[in-house]
């Protein structure tokens, strides 16, 4: 994974150079679509491999997110990233991957996921004696520490640490929202 993690650094590094060298040409919004977009599609694409990596590979990550918000913000590097991240609304990697998680989570639940993601997601066997736990999932025993980094676990870990009101969200537009808002909140009052 860390050669992954490397390689997904190293495009990310260069790509930000590259636009640093082409930002007084830029204006404001064509600097904040390109940056995203590379965010979208360096950081964020298959991010879901990256459930349960140690703290101090996450914190590899979140140093591209740390490095392009300034461009965007037009602050300084110097400036503290935490606040230019909570201003622009923009999650940490750490919870950039849950909500990703959680969105796959929600799809398999309500048959939206194709059908080998959907098999290995299965509501919890509480929810046949309560109807609370319905919305919790089953999170089957892994033999290695590897196991626990599968979409199998680390999904209804995620899901599983939801609060139930959110879970029971029907609307997928109204679930998307809300999950960023908590994940949001969790992020930033945290690092309070």
């Amino acid at each position: 994974m860390r050669t992954h993690i490397n390689h997904v650094l190293s495009s990310c590094y260069c790509a930000l150079r590259q636009i640093r060298s082409i930002m007084p040409s830029l204006p404001s919004h064509a600097l904040n679509t390109l940056v995203t977009a590379l965010i979208h599609s360096r950081l964020d694409y298959c991010n879901v491999v990256f459930a349960g990596l140690p703290a101090c590979d996450i914190q590899r990550l979140q140093s591209v997110l740390n490095t392009a918000i300034p461009l965007v913000a037009g602050s300084s590097r110097r400036d503290h990233v935490t606040s230019l991240l909570r201003d622009r609304h923009w999650l940490p990697v750490k919870q950039r991957v849950e909500y990703k998680l959680c969105m796959m989570v929600r799809r398999c639940l309500y048959s939206d996921a194709p059908s080998y993601l959907a098999d290995l997601i299965t509501p919890s066997a509480a929810a046949t004696v309560r109807p609370a736990a319905s919305s919790s999932v089953a999170v089957p025993r892994t033999i290695s520490s590897l196991g626990d980094w599968s979409f199998a676990a680390a999904g209804p870990r995620a899901w599983n640490k939801l609060p139930l009101l959110l879970r029971c969200v029907y609307f997928p537009a109204t679930f998307k929202r809300q999950l960023k808002t908590f994940l949001y909140n969790h992020a930033f009052n945290s690092h309070c």
